[in-house]
């Protein structure tokens, strides 16, 4: 079975309306799921930009069930992955391509885990060598 790094995107679908289909049941079908920390802080710069209090109160309840859900399947940066993430960012830029450094350091993670990308964005990874895969397509 392939591990998968979840983006932020992939995650953040499951808290909308009427979230995909094809990423609901791409999360309860895959079993090694795994999280970035870059993931909570862009979770948090969310809830911060939240101006209704129901719906930050929301968000930071259903961030704690995230938290909880993943536990120890949260995974830090570490030096490998800071500068792993420093060398696509590099690599990018020599490709005349700009790669975020959030976005970097997600795909780096992903690298050094030796696990498969899930996002939405695959045009901002495409180019990296990271083995990719888009839940929104089924």
């Amino acid at each position: 079975m392939t591990a998968f790094l979840l983006d932020t995107n992939v995650l953040s679908e499951i808290i909308k309306p009427k979230p995909s289909r094809n990423v609901a049941a791409f999360l309860g079908r895959e079993g090694d799921l795994w999280l970035s920390v870059v993931t909570l802080h862009e979770f948090a710069y969310g809830v911060a930009l939240a101006v209704d209090a129901a719906r930050q109160l929301k968000l930071q309840t259903w961030i704690e069930s995230v938290k909880n859900k993943f536990g120890d399947r949260i995974l830090d940066v570490t030096p490998a992955i800071a500068e792993t993430a420093g060398r696509l960012r590099g690599f990018s830029q020599s490709q005349g391509r700009v790669l975020a450094p959030l976005d970097a350091l997600i795909a780096a993670t992903a690298a050094v885990h030796a696990s498969a990308l899930a996002t939405r964005n695959v045009r901002d990874f495409e180019h990296l060598g990271v083995e990719l895969l888009n839940p929104w397509e089924g």
